[in-house]
């Protein structure tokens, strides 16, 4: 009878034994060379001749002045929109729940001022759903004498919040993507001023477009009065809070804007408010109270609450697009929500925001 090979499966498990014990400073700095040597591909490079050569880098360096141009322009403008929500916020008012919104544009404000402009350079379809990469690093922060890129660090697409940074390399670093299963900002319904707010940006940026191109007068004057409606209505409320996180799909390539939302109720007071009834709204102190106010439903902002030190305050994250029905002695609703920052499939350029603790370190 013939001996079986018992001394390959041996060394296999040998090997995998070895792999499962190499330390992560390793594993992390083999997949930072990796991403490297792929990232070329991955954005298209490839080899020619001599002249063919040539003619890619003259293409490559005017391409790479035309996106810094850009960059610069649409920074100029995201700082803008930023100082005009703050001067309104402070035209509204200084104290209390103003106060609290005006001091998280503020700090908004500020981290803005440090952010910087990054391009995706790989993304595995593998983990298509949970990591990219992005082309800043170590050497960015030398270059500016302040460590902007750095663990934590935000990630924006225009000014919705997209994701953080969870390693950082000597020219690039990776993120971690809403949409991954272990990434859990904790948010809030914002109904009213902030809600309008959003859409007034977007507003905003659609009447910029449409100026550059031949559109109906029509579709012109429709936004205008529906931005001056918006306007007028400044009355906003902070209502249920709760969880968010991604599906982190391993199918190939496959990415969804949805996010799950858990917990979401407002069962203790806060300086927002009072305690509130899960189904009805009304006061815990006085559910005699006749006017009730949903605690969230479908449309609603969900923006940070700056409670799990990570994320700053007021951060756009998602808008509430199904809610689950409440079961009988439920205690929280559960929903889903979309991106505001819709579909992350095509993502290419993304906005860098140092973390929090840089404005301690002032």
């Amino acid at each position: 009878m013939r001996k079986k090979p018992y001394r390959s499966y041996l060394f296999l498990g040998l090997f995998l034994l070895a792999v499962l014990h190499v330390p992560e400073a390793w594993t992390s700095g083999l997949r930072s060379s990796l991403v490297s040597l792929a990232s070329a591909f991955w954005m298209g490079g490839g080899e020619g001749s001599p002249v063919e050569s040539e003619i890619a880098l003259e293409n490559l360096l005017l391409k790479k002045q035309n996106e810094n141009l850009r960059r610069r322009l649409l920074s100029d403008e995201r700082i803008e929109l930023q100082l005009k929500k703050f001067q309104t916020i402070t035209s509204l008012g200084t104290e209390g729940f103003y106060k609290r919104r005006r001091d998280a544009a503020e700090t908004l404000l500020n981290l803005e001022l440090l952010s910087l402009h990054a391009q995706v350079i790989y993304r595995s379809p593998s983990t298509w759903n949970s990591t990219l990469w992005i082309d800043v690093g170590e050497k960015d922060n030398e270059a500016l004498g302040k460590a902007i890129v750095r663990v934590n660090s935000l990630i924006l697409k225009g000014h919705h919040l997209i994701g953080i940074i969870e390693h950082v390399g000597v020219s690039k670093s990776r993120v971690r993507l809403l949409t991954d299963s272990s990434l859990i900002p904790s948010v809030r319904v914002a109904r009213g001023g902030s809600e309008n707010r959003e859409l007034l940006d977007l507003i905003h940026l659609l009447q910029q477009q449409l100026s550059l191109r031949d559109e109906g007068r029509e579709t012109a004057i429709a936004l205008a009065k529906l931005k001056e409606r918006l306007e007028k209505n400044s009355d906003e409320r902070y209502l249920a809070k709760g969880e968010l996180f991604g599906s982190s799909s391993p199918i190939w390539r496959a990415c969804s804007s949805i996010l799950k939302g858990v917990g979401f109720n407002y069962d203790f007071s806060d300086e927002e408010g009072p305690a509130l009834e899960l189904r009805s709204g009304k006061p815990l102190e006085d559910l005699s109270q006749k006017e009730s106010l949903p605690l969230i439903k479908i449309g609603d902002l969900l923006v940070t609450t700056g409670m799990d030190g990570v994320f700053p305050a007021d951060i756009p994250v998602a808008l509430v697009s199904s809610i689950a029905p409440l079961k009988e002695g439920a205690v929280a609703f559960d929903i889903e929500a979309k991106l505001c920052a819709g579909n992350l499939n095509q993502l290419r350029d993304v906005i860098v925001l140092p973390p929090l603790s840089i404005l301690e370190e002032e």
